[in-house]
């Protein structure tokens, strides 16, 4: 399992690109990646599309990086 954070950055993306392949802003990203909140299942299923994975294979469990950045 991935997360979204490891997905996005193993295509080079930032957060703005992939808010907008998704259609949302990108601080709905960041606060996915943050784990304070978690996409919708529509928003779910685009993600696993736009990263070729299913669904199952992305993890919500923010890395202890992010965790230290965000409090």
């Amino acid at each position: 399992m991935k997360t979204i954070k490891e997905l996005r950055e193993a295509r080079g993306w930032t957060q703005l690109e992939l808010a907008y392949r998704v259609g949302v802003t990108p601080a709905t990203i960041y606060n996915w990646e943050a784990g304070r909140n978690e996409p919708k299942a529509s928003q779910l299923r685009k993600l696993a599309q736009i990263f070729g994975v299913s669904m199952d294979e992305i993890d919500f469990t923010p890395s202890s990086e992010t965790k230290k950045a965000a409090a």
